[in-house]
């Protein structure tokens, strides 16, 4: 099946679902958040998706695609790691921080499937 669309990716869906939720909490919470953590954890968040939609373009280079989706994949722990520490340090609670840190850690996982995947097809 080939896929036309980037909306058609199962990690770009769920990239763009977790950073849309990121961004409802970020803004909703009170400014115990510094005006910095916010933007940056909304930042690393929309770059997730935003790094697959970029690579998609170049879906009929592989290797590009690859390395946009690394960036992608470095977004993405990167986000997970904000989380961590506004965790610990007690700025979101631990059922919010588990369940964004285990999506976060799945999104990665199916980013790193992804590319080995591509790998595999184009003998990379």
């Amino acid at each position: 099946m080939l896929i036309k669309n980037v909306n058609d990716l199962q990690i770009y869906k769920l990239a763009l679902g977790l950073s849309s939720k990121i961004t409802k909490i970020a803004e909703a919470t009170p400014f115990h958040w510094s005006i910095p953590e916010i933007d940056q954890i909304k930042r690393s968040s929309s770059s997730v998706h935003a790094n697959i939609a970029e690579g998609f373009s170049q879906r009929f280079y592989p290797k590009k695609f690859i390395l946009y989706l690394n960036y992608s994949l470095g977004s993405s722990d990167e986000t997970n790691n904000h989380i961590e520490k506004l965790y610990l340090d007690s700025k979101i609670d631990e059922a919010t921080a588990q369940d964004f840190m285990r999506s976060y850690k799945d999104l990665s996982i199916r980013i790193v499937n992804f590319i080995n995947y591509l790998r595999k097809r184009h003998g990379l």
